[in-house]
């Protein structure tokens, strides 16, 4: 295994060293753009999954009714409704652009959806009598019981709806359709080009920013709310 890595690893750099400067700060403004879809279709799906995920959790007999129907929704694949976004996106300013991170939507959001259920499912019953009892209405009770309620459940859902969308790039950016090739600027589109054009230099080099972006993102963002939900808003 370690003469597998190491050979690996340095087939890996000889590959790299087929980039010039220009190809490596094309990487950048392509991650920018993917990065800025990414966190498009994450907040685009927090703006409806949190009401009606908190919605459907609050009451077990909308929990019974709702979730079959929830779960029939995600299990439809998100490349099999591309099509039809394609068909009505493209004929817009920036079709393409807007196509992308409708994909991604469509892959991830059902995972804060759940998580969202998951978590309103989980707030003791006393803590929301106890609301009630102290008339916390409006954004007052959204404040102080739901959100912190479900934070945990929700930076779950998001980490995991996150990792769904940079995935999701790599065919949301770079499509065949009707015969005809789209593209547009981001790190999927150029993994998805140099697959395609069997370019591994580009391939490896782009695929090694990904990740990196993610990881990146991952230690700066996602592990310190994780810290926040487990030290701050952990029932129990």
């Amino acid at each position: 295994l370690a003469a597998a890595a190491i050979w690996g690893g340095w087939a890996l750099i000889r590959l790299l060293t087929e980039l010039g400067p220009d190809d490596w700060a094309a990487l950048l403004p392509a991650a920018g753009a993917t990065f800025l879809r990414t966190a498009a279709a994450l907040a685009l799906g927090a703006l409806w999954t949190v009401p009606v995920g908190l919605a459907i959790g609050l009451r077990p007999r909308w929990a019974q009714r709702a979730q079959p129907l929830v779960q029939i929704a995600a299990s439809i694949p998100a490349t099999a409704l591309f099509p039809v976004l394609l068909l009505w996106l493209l004929r817009l300013p920036g079709g393409l652009d807007l196509a992308a991170i409708g994909l991604m939507l469509l892959g991830t959001q059902w995972y804060i959806l759940f998580n969202t259920i998951a978590g309103a499912q989980a707030i003791p019953t006393d803590l929301r009598e106890a609301a009630a009892v102290y008339r916390l209405t409006g954004w007052r009770r959204w404040r102080y019981l739901l959100l912190p309620g479900i934070f945990p459940y929700l930076i779950t859902g998001m980490i995991t709806a996150t990792g769904g969308a940079w995935n999701a790039s790599i065919v949301s950016e770079y499509v065949s359709f009707g015969g005809q090739q789209y593209a547009t600027l981001g790190l999927g589109a150029l993994i998805a080009s140099a697959a395609n054009d069997g370019d591994y230099a580009r391939l490896a080099a782009a695929t090694l920013v990904m990740a990196g972006v993610v990881v990146t993102i991952n230690r700066l963002l996602w592990r310190r709310l994780y810290w926040l939900a487990e030290e701050r808003y952990r029932l129990g």
